[in-house]
């Protein structure tokens, strides 16, 4: 027969001959403690082991790389102001530098055990858009100074400076006026409203079940891709162009490093958000499923940070070809 207990236990009374009786006992009741320490497990599905290892390094290389660049082109301060060139150089250093202060933090929540966000939802929000920010805004700089610089190769304009030099520095302060009065106030009230839990970082992906948001992404995915590809060619008809101008003789022509180094641009845009892209027009379809191979893709849009070093390049590449 069963008697009952008040620690949740049974104990069944097993009597053999009347002398001796058995209690065996069956224990229902997990420990507290074990509970406790599992990681839960939406925490687990939310990215393997593989995919966390590659974040990592990813976000690091990322990291050492861009503060690398950064301290290179400190350099470019000192140069003409006015120009659009350095315009563009000294709104990328800026771009770069505010997306790699959150990269830390990314490195920091793949490398904890369990995979637990601890710095508030707001937070994660703001880490988790910069790197689209950061992505946008790189893609953006690219295509006007690869534009400006292709109307110029074909004499479509003559000028490429600012009258003056508060002109060039006003432009770019107000448009990252516009992009933070615009963006910051969206990013807090409306992006990742539909987290299912703030343990969890960088896992909005509920949002693009929305026909607008999904329009939205589709749009400039087609868009980054169009554009890329567009100015791919350009560059390499202009370099054609130059090279059976000029033959051998190219290398000494200035215009053909500066072909050069917009070439650079391109490969750059082709290899670290044209990839990209291309997976988030199927992501964007199945963004349960592709979750943790986006954020491998995504992280590797990071790598634009690799145009600083570009940059100064252009005597290496002399080197090199001579």
């Amino acid at each position: 027969m069963r008697h009952p207990d008040n620690s949740g236990k049974s104990f069944s009374s097993i009597t053999f001959g009347g002398t001796m009786t058995m209690n065996t006992t069956v224990d229902n009741i997990t420990s507290p403690a074990v509970t406790t320490s599992q990681p839960p497990a939406a925490a687990l599905a939310h990215l393997t082991e593989p995919f966390r290892v590659a974040l990592l390094i990813i976000y690091t290389v990322v990291l050492l790389v861009g503060i690398t660049g950064l301290s290179v082109m400190i350099s470019l301060l000192k140069t003409n102001i006015r120009s659009l060139t350095t315009i563009a150089y000294l709104n990328l250093m800026v771009a770069h530098f505010l997306f790699l202060l959150t990269v830390p933090f990314r490195i920091y929540y793949y490398a904890y055990t369990p995979l637990q966000w601890q710095l508030g939802l707001e937070f994660c929000k703001l880490v988790s858009a910069m790197v689209h920010i950061h992505m946008y805004m790189v893609f953006t700089i690219y295509s006007i100074l690869l534009t400006v610089r292709v109307l110029h190769f074909y004499k479509k304009t003559q000028r490429t400076e600012f009258y003056r030099r508060l002109h060039g520095l006003g432009a770019s302060v107000l448009v990252w006026l516009i992009l933070f009065i615009i963006v910051v106030p969206l990013v807090v009230l409306q992006y990742g409203t539909k987290t299912k839990t703030q343990e969890q970082c960088f896992q909005f992906g509920n949002k693009l079940h929305e026909d607008s948001v999904y329009a939205l992404n589709m749009v400039l995915s087609i868009l980054i891709i169009t554009v890329s590809c567009f100015q791919a060619c350009i560059q390499v008809i202009i370099l054609c162009q130059m090279i059976l101008k000029y033959g051998p003789a190219s290398r000494s022509q200035h215009e053909f490093w500066v072909q050069i180094k917009n070439l650079s641009f391109v490969l750059i845009m082709l290899t670290c958000l044209v990839p990209y892209q291309l997976f988030r027009i199927k992501y964007l379809k199945h963004p349960e499923d592709l979750h943790q191979i986006n954020e491998v893709f995504l992280a590797i849009t990071g790598l634009t940070c690799f145009d600083m070093l570009t940059f100064t390049g252009k005597s290496i590449c002399k080197i090199c070809c001579t």
